[in-house]
């Protein structure tokens, strides 16, 4: 019985060890220190993870200039011409839809995607947080 309190307790220790090392090296961050995201938003990595159909709502120059492999142009500009493109892409392969724009600060993608979800209801659309930087 003393055998298995000792290797608990050693078992606690390193756990304890490890985790304050990931932490206060800056391996990791705390999870009291992750950004919170609003209803809607989605971080980079977790969309990378379902494939989304991204969709950039930046403005046309900016998309010629760099996009993200596979991005559709979406924004108040092209609305009309390039909405049909989108829900092409969606009812032929129903994925959800992640819409990116340049910077934290932009809400260009949040407007567009609160417009997608007018349009495609059924659709499970987000706006990327923090924003896509070439």
């Amino acid at each position: 019985m003393a055998l298995l309190i000792k290797e608990l307790t050693l078992i606690c220790v390193l756990t304890l060890l490890g985790a304050s090392f990931s932490i206060f090296s800056g391996l990791t961050q705390p999870p009291w220190s992750a950004p919170e995201l609003e209803a809607g938003e989605i971080h980079q990595v977790d969309a990378e993870v379902i494939n989304p159909i991204w969709v950039d709502a930046r403005p046309e120059v900016d998309y010629e200039t760099a996009h993200i492999e596979g991005a559709l142009s979406l924004n108040d500009s092209n609305w009309d011409s390039q909405i049909f493109d989108l829900m092409g892409a969606w009812l032929e392969s129903p994925q959800p839809i992640v819409v990116y724009c340049s910077s934290a600060s932009c809400d260009t993608s949040k407007q567009i995607a609160e417009r997608l979800r007018m349009d495609l209801p059924d659709a499970e659309i987000y706006s990327l947080h923090g924003g896509w930087q070439p």
